[in-house]
């Protein structure tokens, strides 16, 4: 597929936008100023205008390259000042500077270094082992090769560098950092996390850190991290508060952990009401069943689709408690996180 243009624009302008992303080799996506977070993240090239840009300056989105603005005639020029805000590269009005806006359109699909990917794990109901299985998906991408930074978002959880053994780790940690973070740039905040092994930066609180964690800190993470490229693992526990919703609106896939019970199913739609229909959503369902349910029994019953299982393992819980989680190859934790592996290549394929 070709790659995507995000365009933020009213009907007056919408068809002559569309036109020039095509002339310029864009898939076309509209979308909503308001609620535009991983579009946004996402897009090659985002074109705006001026309702639009009254939008976003009050939400304030990520700074992002391949901002560019789309008036009529006439234009208020508090238009072309507006477009400071969001740090647009270039104005153009049409249908006067079609020529000149496909150009620039086209320049940007240029090669560029990819930004990270982010899988968001999510927790369908209490005590499905979510953490742990961020702790191992992000070893097994670490061992491909990829650079992986491994955040703890969950406020309860007892924390992601402690399920690694690393908790004495030198490095910064949540409390360390504002929401200022989006302004340096991701290979700086790499440097400055704890490390477990080559591959795998990590971020979470401190043992006696009982504050909360601000929407703004986190994401201001999450963008800074994605403009180093390689892949950002978010646990988000149970995914209730603002933090979560963020991290879930910037993330490019998303998977939900469930038991193969009554009972965990019942707690999975209502988790998953809560969070809203999404179409990078997959489900993976932890077995064996007692009551014999089969995977795609529960994958109908939440309605979404099943990218694989997680089959319980005493000795990795063993693991746990003498030193620390690790990917040991061939086990069934690793080949569920080769499974979610694979379809976050599917959803990014997809998206090209």
């Amino acid at each position: 597929m070709s790659e995507a243009l995000l365009a933020l624009t009213g009907p007056a302008l919408h068809d002559e936008v569309a036109r020039c992303g095509a002339a310029a080799g864009y898939q076309i996506v509209r979308g909503d100023p308001a609620r535009c977070r991983g579009e946004w993240l996402r897009a090659t090239a985002v074109v705006v205008d001026g309702a639009a840009l009254s939008v976003l300056e009050e939400s304030g989105p990520p700074a992002r390259p391949g901002v560019l603005v789309a008036a009529g005639p006439g234009a208020d020029p508090t238009v072309w000042r507006a477009a400071l805000s969001v740090g647009a590269q270039g104005g153009y009005t049409l249908p006067d500077d079609e020529a000149a806006l496909v150009a620039a359109l086209s320049a940007l699909r240029r090669p560029r270094r990819s930004a990270a990917a982010v899988i968001a794990l999510v927790g369908g109901h209490g005590g499905v082992g979510v953490s742990t299985f961020a702790a191992v998906l992000a070893l097994t991408a670490g061992r491909a090769d990829i650079g992986v930074l491994l955040l703890d978002v969950e406020p309860g959880g007892a924390g992601l560098d402690l399920l690694l053994g690393a908790e004495d780790a030198a490095g910064l940690r949540w409390s360390d950092i504002t929401g200022e973070t989006g302004s340096i740039q991701g290979q700086a905040l790499s440097a400055a996390l704890p490390r477990f092994g080559e591959r795998v930066r990590i971020l979470t609180q401190r043992r006696d850190d009982g504050a909360s964690l601000s929407a703004e800190t986190v994401l201001a993470v999450v963008d800074a991290a994605r403009s180093d490229g390689g892949l950002v693992v978010a646990d988000l526990g149970r995914a209730t508060d603002p933090v979560a919703a963020g991290v879930l609106d910037s993330a490019d896939l998303v998977v939900v952990l469930s038991s193969a019970t009554v009972p965990a199913v019942a707690a999975t739609r209502k988790l998953l009401a809560r969070i809203g229909s999404r179409p990078e959503l997959r489900l993976l369902v932890r077995v064996p069943a007692p009551g014999g349910l089969a995977p795609e029994q529960i994958a109908r019953a939440v309605q979404v689709p099943l990218v694989g299982t997680l089959r319980t393992r005493a000795a990795l819980a063993r693991r746990c408690e003498e030193g620390g989680v690790r990917a040991v190859p061939r086990s069934p934790e690793v080949r569920a996180a080769a499974a979610v592996l694979a379809a976050l290549t599917d959803v990014r394929g997809g998206r090209r």
